[in-house]
């Protein structure tokens, strides 16, 4: 449509569109068909949803297991600190994906330096985590264990000078 002159976003999209029945009413060089023809064959069906055609946003989760979107912050959960996320937005919803996978579901926020938070995201920072792997450190008779006197901070301190 380069060249084309338009009075309006209007009168546009009407030329558009115009182009669009023109070119679809003829026969298509690669399929020797009309492509209006060819679609009441197929029986399509309208989308019952939103189709995406936006691309994926990728954001890096901070420390604090925030994400940044539409200027508010989201949370997900902790183990994806540091780690980029997708994040898609549909309708009033806001999803982040990791891999694959569903992480975080919000509806979006339309104020704006809002921070919309999980509590449960948070939740392995502040439960006790415990080991599987043994300490092999504090095994048998290696172990050294130098308590240290009141009198022998001086020296160490002389040492760090």
């Amino acid at each position: 449509m380069v060249g084309i002159k338009y009075s309006s976003l209007d009168d546009l999209n009407g030329q558009a569109l115009a182009w669009c029945n023109k070119v679809n009413g003829k026969v298509h060089a690669t399929t020797n068909e009309i492509p209006f023809e060819r679609l009441k064959k197929e029986g399509l069906n309208p989308l019952k949803r939103e189709y995406i055609i936006d691309k994926i946003n990728l954001r890096r989760v901070q420390k604090d297991c925030l994400i940044s979107y539409g200027g508010n912050q989201y949370s997900v959960p902790s183990e994806y600190a540091g780690k980029d996320v997708a994040v898609v937005a549909l309708d009033n919803l806001l999803a982040a994906y990791h891999e694959g996978k569903q992480i975080a579901l919000y509806r979006i926020s339309y104020q704006k330096k809002d921070m919309v938070v999980n509590a449960h995201h948070y939740r392995r920072l502040t439960v006790k985590q415990s080991f599987d792997i043994e300490n092999t450190l504090l095994d048998g008779d290696n172990v050294i264990d130098f308590p240290i006197q009141p009198h022998d901070l001086r020296r160490y301190d002389e040492v760090l000078l």
